[in-house]
Parts: structure tokens; C-alpha cells; sequence
């Protein structure tokens, strides 16, 4: 026997509280400073469909603020580990981590690029610029809102 039309069988999270709940662990997870793609419970296209579809339940300045304090829990690692109170802190593999987590670019990586390019340098430069954390939290839900994106099966919706 089918299912009836309308049924939320295929839901993740089908009710409200369910859906509160989830947000809550996503925004724990984020706010730690994990990355949305090792959130165990859902990828990023479900944790997208679900703020789209029930930003009630996921509310757009909830998701930002876990965003910044994610941000704010590596940038206290790199304070603490430049003032050496992290035993065999490696800065290294934290200035790399914040480049790929933040977007940070070295400047002499960004004047090597003015002085080979073209004259669309002043936009690719602009685009590289250090980002402030407030930035950094409204990519984090514009990345999770954008219309039109799809997952990897081309699919838009979670399931």
C-alpha cells in the first residue's frame, strides 16, 4: 500500500521538536569549531533544506552566532598557542587551518598576483581579502540558503 500524498515519511526530522533538537546539536557542533561537513548527523545540503524550508526551527542569527563562536574557539587556540600556553602548539599547522577555515591569505601571495595577472586583479584581490568574523558568519548561511545548489546526486531537497 502506498503512502498517503503528503506524508513526511521521508523527513529527517519531521516535527518541530525534532528539528529544534537537530539545530541545537549543529549549532553545538559549529559554536566547538567543527566544519559543517563532519557533523555527524546530517550533510550539509540536509542542514541547508532544513534552513530553507523551516527557519523557524533553524533561525538564520542562532546559526550565525554558532559560526562566530566556532571562529572565536580557533582563534583562542592561536592566542594561547602564541603566548605558549599550548604544550607543542604547531603554528604552522594553524595558520593553515585558519587560511582554509577563514579564507586568510598571505600578502605576498596577493601583490605575487597583482604583479603577473590581468586587470581583473583588483576583484580577485578583494575577493582574497581577510574576512571579519561577521563576514565569515553570513557565508556560513548564505552557503547554507543558496538557491539552486545541489548535492552531489543533483538533488535539491534532504532526505
Amino acid at each position: 500500500m502506498p503512502a498517503p500524498y503528503g506524508n513526511a515519511y521521508n523527513k529527517k526530522w519531521p516535527t518541530p521538536e525534532a528539528r529544534q533538537e537537530a539545530c541545537q546539536a549543529f549549532c553545538d557542533h559549529i559554536a566547538e569549531g567543527y566544519s559543517i561537513e563532519s557533523f555527524p548527523l546530517a550533510d550539509r545540503k540536509t542542514i541547508r533544506y532544513y534552513a530553507e524550508q523551516h527557519p523557524e526551527d533553524f533561525p538564520p542569527e542562532k546559526l550565525e552566532e554558532a559560526a562566530r563562536k566556532g571562529l572565536f574557539e580557533w582563534e583562542r587556540i592561536g592566542k594561547q598557542g602564541a603566548k605558549g600556553e599550548i604544550a607543542g602548539f604547531n603554528s604552522a599547522s594553524w595558520i593553515f587551518n585558519m587560511k582554509n577555515r577563514a579564507g586568510w591569505r598571505d600578502t605576498k601571495d596577493i601583490e605575487a598576483r597583482g604583479i603577473f595577472g590581468g586587470p581583473d586583479d583588483a576583484k580577485k584581490i578583494e575577493a582574497l581579502k581577510p574576512r571579519t568574523s561577521e563576514e565569515i558568519a553570513l557565508g556560513v548561511m548564505a552557503l547554507l540558503t543558496k538557491e539552486g545548489s545541489e548535492g552531489n546526486d543533483g538533488s535539491a531537497d534532504a532526505g
